[in-house]
């Protein structure tokens, strides 16, 4: 923490739940904006049902995803990774990027994104996010 800074603790309940696909599918997907908080960085925690994801789209920094339970699928650029809990994945920065849950249990994950507010490109054809 930088010189002036308190600690600070966020509940769940103060996390903004966005409306996306993982959502709309019966997940949650839960933001920290960091602008908010004077920070460099934004958080999401997401709950993904099996089948669900995000679609395909990019950011114009690193997102790290850790994987906390469940199987997951992950696609970047040309790659595909699957993941399980301890896993940590690095997309880099204007990378397409998409997650699935592969599993037959919640998938439960957290997203770091480099930079204190959320920037995404949709990938032309990923349909509605």
């Amino acid at each position: 923490m930088t010189e002036g800074q308190k600690a600070k603790v966020v509940r769940v309940a103060d996390l903004v739940l966005i409306d996306r696909k993982v959502t709309r599918d019966g997940g949650s997907l839960r933001y920290l904006e960091g602008a908010r908080y004077g920070l460099a960085t934004s958080i999401y925690r997401s709950e993904v049902v099996p089948g669900s994801g995000s679609l395909t789209h990019s950011h114009p920094y690193t997102e790290y995803f850790i994987v906390q339970e469940g199987q997951g699928r992950y696609v970047v650029g040309d790659e595909e990774f699957d993941a399980q809990p301890g896993d940590v994945i690095i997309v880099p920065p204007r990378a397409w990027h998409s997650f699935t849950n592969v599993g037959t249990g919640a998938l439960r994950l957290t997203a770091i994104h480099e930079a204190p507010a959320h920037q995404m490109t949709r990938h032309p054809d990923a349909g509605d996010i």
